[in-house]
């Protein structure tokens, strides 16, 4: 499938989230899917799925505290909840400390509980 092609769909499927989203849900897309979330799309998901059918970027979940968590991305055809994260060496190795460690990992057991398989992906992979 062509850059063009994907370009084109990656346009419209934000496009589309963004104009059925208000408030914070609607500032998070815009101001979260970033280049790390276009490139996964581009070089990972594109190639493989060739659409965006069931996949919601910046998906949220109300958490166990009552606070709303941002994956990257959640694709939920109806037999499946699968979040993608796309993980960055400074913000989830270099810069985290263990309060944003415990944290991290009480969200994923959580997600897991709720029936989400979490699957990370390292920034460095998802771009070469």
């Amino acid at each position: 499938m062509s850059n063009v092609k994907f370009e084109e769909a990656h346009t419209l499927f934000i496009q589309e989230h963004l104009s059925n989203r208000t408030g914070e849900r609607h500032r998070r897309l815009d101001s979260g899917h970033g280049h790390a979330e276009s490139l996964f799309l581009r070089n990972i998901w594109w190639p493989i799925q060739g659409h965006f059918q069931d996949l919601h970027p910046e998906y949220e979940v109300l958490d166990w505290r009552g606070r709303f968590y941002f994956a990257d991305l959640a694709w939920l055809p109806g037999y499946a909840k699968l979040i993608f994260e796309i993980k960055g060496f400074a913000t989830h190795v270099r810069d985290m400390d263990r309060h944003k460690y415990c944290n991290e990992l009480n969200r994923e057991t959580f997600l897991y509980a709720m029936g989400y398989h979490v699957i990370s992906f390292a920034y460095d992979d998802v771009e070469q």
